[in-house]
């Protein structure tokens, strides 16, 4: 069962009182890409980290153009999947968007930005979905449905904007850093990975081999 109810209704232009940029909308916590020419929905899924996977970012240095490709072999490695008919997707976490209370417009505008900038320089489509939820005081589990490790990212993408299509999840998998290791920040991703049934990889072993 899910942990939201999703409604057309509820979807929205803006982020709380940040407007979003053309093509993106904003469902309860969540920040999600709307599909673009080019992206197919299939039963086979490639879904990825953003910064520290994809893409080197600073977080005390916002802006759109403030990333790089974490590995050259990123867009061969994207472009190659995405013709063999995976669709290609990001499940990221950005909580400074729902932090940073007086500069949200800020922190919107830069997120998007990078994940616009990258889809366009590896010139192949991709579905995205940035959870803006806090994390937890705790920092186990958060009573939000979306944020990595919870599934609700997969799940909402899974049932509401895949078409209708069954997810093979024996042909699908997810690559992220947070993967639990002593220098990791997190387990996050390999969680994330485990809650929803996937294989998973750390981005220097998928990439950088």
């Amino acid at each position: 069962m899910d942990d939201f109810n999703y409604s057309l209704s509820e979807v929205k232009s803006k982020y709380r009182d940040a407007t979003l940029l053309p093509k993106w909308k904003a469902f309860q916590t969540v920040i999600f890409n709307e599909l673009d020419d080019g992206l197919h929905d299939s039963s086979k899924i490639a879904a990825f980290d953003f910064d520290g996977t994809l893409a080197k970012t600073a977080v005390n240095i916002v802006g759109p153009n403030a990333w790089s490709l974490m590995y050259s072999s990123i867009p061969d490695k994207l472009q190659s999947l995405y013709h063999d008919g995976y669709k290609l997707v990001i499940f990221t976490n950005e909580c400074n968007i729902e932090r940073w209370k007086n500069k949200r417009q800020v922190a919107v505008d830069s997120k998007i930005g990078r994940l616009n900038s990258f889809i366009e320089t590896v010139k192949v489509p991709m579905q995205v979905f940035i959870a803006c939820g806090l994390p937890s005081k705790a920092n186990i589990t958060d009573a939000d449905p979306f944020r990595k490790p919870n599934p609700g990212m997969w799940r909402l993408m899974e049932k509401h904007f895949n078409s209708g299509i069954a997810i093979d999840v024996d042909e699908s998998f997810y690559v992220g850093d947070a993967a639990g290791r002593e220098s990791d920040h997190s387990d996050a991703d390999i969680k994330f990975a485990e809650a929803n049934g996937l294989k998973f990889y750390v981005p220097e072993e998928f990439f950088d081999t």
